[in-house]
């Protein structure tokens, strides 16, 4: 199955043919190597036998339109790599930043893993209230950017600051939220 990990069981996944909660474009990327694989003879991971070359796929829309994919393997397979990676940026030249990993390891974080890029670059940009921000396939940073301007406008009410203030950001990530907050603060 190409889809979701199912709620409380690692190594079952849930076929999903549209998801609700992305924009679109995440299903049609989807649906592509789910099908570029069948077509072409590739494996999808088995995590219990902990073998197959298709593992995950990781997609980052940002609030300025770019988009980031990070295909992770579970194989090096140079050539079959290659080919998936050319199908991708050639099917979808949207795509901004198309990165991917080759994890060989038995869970499936790649904060510890090399992350090659491909084509494009190796980051894409948010923008909120004019601020911009960085964001790489390892950065901490709320997943859904519409959401996250929304969290971000919470924090900020919550703080109910007056403009006297000194505003940390601790253990919260990169220091978006601070950056945020920071015009209505004194430093």
């Amino acid at each position: 199955a190409v889809g979701f990990h199912i709620s409380g069981a690692f190594d079952k996944v849930l076929e999903i043919k549209k998801f609700h909660l992305q924009d679109d474009f995440g299903n049609q990327l989807r649906l592509f190597i789910k099908e570029f694989g069948k077509q072409n003879g590739y494996s999808f991971y088995d995590l219990k036998a902990q073998a197959g070359l298709l593992r995950t796929l990781m997609i980052r829309i940002a609030s300025t339109g770019e988009i980031m994919a990070v295909m992770v393997f579970g194989e090096n397979d140079s050539k079959k790599i290659k080919l998936l990676l050319e199908s991708i940026r050639d099917k979808f030249p949207q795509i901004t930043s198309l990165l991917y990993v080759v994890n060989l390891k038995v869970n499936d974080t790649i904060s510890d893993q090399e992350i090659i890029t491909f084509s494009g670059k190796d980051y894409i940009e948010e923008e909120m209230e004019g601020l911009r921000f960085r964001v790489g396939p390892k950065s901490f940073y709320q997943t859904n950017s519409h959401q996250a301007y929304e969290l971000y406008k919470v924090a900020r009410s919550f703080a109910e600051l007056t403009g006297n203030e000194l505003v940390y950001d601790l253990y919260t990530g990169t220091g978006t939220i601070a950056n945020f907050v920071a015009k209505q603060a004194k430093r």
